[in-house]
């Protein structure tokens, strides 16, 4: 753990060397793809950062009439267990990119033959209606929607589009993996920090985000609003060096 850096990027260690944020034009509101590499942040026995690579996670946006398009691809690592979920979102253009409609598809493989994930696989689809939330699996549910509300995947795409300045602020409610309700949402600008990899420094832009049902989430965007790092306790998502963006 290297004292000299900030915990969020310390306790990546040598998962850092060479690493550099992408550069290159960025516009939030156009068309752009984001890969990151998921690290597990999974605390030694003597209380020291620990874990490894624990899957991908890539962001895709593309403009349309009425609002974006998000779609998701992430795969989460654990042991010899590997769940892969696509997501497919139409969201409103409002600051939270409010899904309209939405469709999940999660994938379970394993590599041990005697670990059982037949039948785990789910489809998942969802969409607004009225005041209503309705969520479709293998039967259809229904809640109120909150006032204000987005997906947690959606995030990375909010960000971008939010001010650097004092007073940034949004109160939300979340879905996790498209129904998994987290309340009482805070995310706030928290100024900008320096950080120096690989011989150079860095301007970083970050934001907290809190709320009931989360880990602390520290958001590290660079000077084109792109997420480089979104890091909590147990885990983290580094910008990797395929991700591109165009210009409208």
């Amino acid at each position: 753990m290297n004292a000299t850096l900030p915990r969020d990027w310390s306790v990546l260690a040598d998962r850092l060397a060479g690493w550099l944020p992408p550069e290159g034009p960025f516009a939030p509101a156009g068309a752009w793809k984001l890969t990151y590499e998921r690290h597990a942040l999974i605390p030694a026995p003597g209380g020291q950062p620990a874990g490894g690579p624990a899957g991908a996670l890539t962001i895709e946006q593309a403009p349309e009439a009425g609002g974006p398009r998000v779609q998701v691809a992430e795969a989460v690592v654990s042991g010899a267990t590997t769940v892969t979920t696509l997501a497919d979102y139409r969201c409103a253009a409002d600051p939270l990119l409010t899904p309209r409609r939405w469709d999940l598809d999660i994938r379970w493989e394993s590599r041990m033959p005697l670990v059982p994930v037949a039948g785990l696989d789910q489809k998942r689809s969802g969409r607004v209606e009225g005041g209503e939330l309705i969520f479709t699996a293998a039967k259809e549910r229904r809640r109120p929607a909150p006032q204000r509300w987005t997906a947690a995947w959606l995030l990375f795409a909010v960000l971008p589009r939010l001010p650097f300045a004092a007073g940034t602020a949004l109160a939300f409610d979340l879905f996790e993996e498209g129904e998994l309700h987290k309340p009482d949402q805070q995310l706030a600008y928290a100024g900008e920090h320096s950080v120096e990899l690989s011989g150079k420094k860095l301007a970083l832009q970050v934001f907290e985000q809190s709320g009931r049902g989360v880990l602390p989430t520290r958001w590290w965007l660079d000077a084109q609003h792109r997420v480089v790092l979104a890091a909590s306790e147990r885990h983290a998502y580094l910008l990797g060096p395929r991700s591109k963006g165009a210009t409208p």
